[in-house]
């Protein structure tokens, strides 16, 4: 009994592991994660999964665990699929898809360690990052 107690908290603490911090806010930006939309507000935690959205008049600066850093514009959609940085066991996955919007993308250490696990995704096609910062629009 106390081992599936154990398993149970595992799998529910590594749900929603926290991933990325917000350092910026201009205007309304909102988060939706699952069921709920939330107002962001500066320091407040990212996780795998969640879709940022701006509005009108909005931008937000976010910060990954590994220094990447992604700012986005106003009316700009983009949903978190996917971030793995475990260097030590050599597991890596950044995948982001933006539906609409501006951003302005700056890779962190997964620019030296892993450029090629980094995906992001717009309408038309898939961004390889080999570089390190570019910028998207995406109408």
């Amino acid at each position: 009994m106390k081992n599936i107690l154990l398993i149970i908290l595992f799998i529910f603490t590594s749900l929603g592991a926290d991933i990325a911090i917000i350092k910026s806010v201009k205007g309304s930006v909102e988060i939706k994660r699952i069921y709920d939309i939330l107002p962001v507000k500066v320091g407040d935690l990212l996780n795998e999964g969640d879709i940022i959205m701006t509005k009108e008049d909005s931008s937000v600066g976010i910060i990954f665990d590994d220094g990447t850093r992604l700012s986005l514009g106003a009316k700009s959609y983009i949903t978190i699929e996917r971030y793995i940085f475990d260097p030590q066991n050599s597991k890596f996955a950044f995948d982001l898809n933006m539906t609409r919007g501006k951003a302005i993308f700056e890779s962190g250490k997964f620019g030296v360690v892993a450029p090629k696990k980094v995906k992001f995704k717009v309408p038309d096609g898939i961004i390889g990052i080999r570089g390190t910062k570019f910028y998207v629009d995406v109408r």
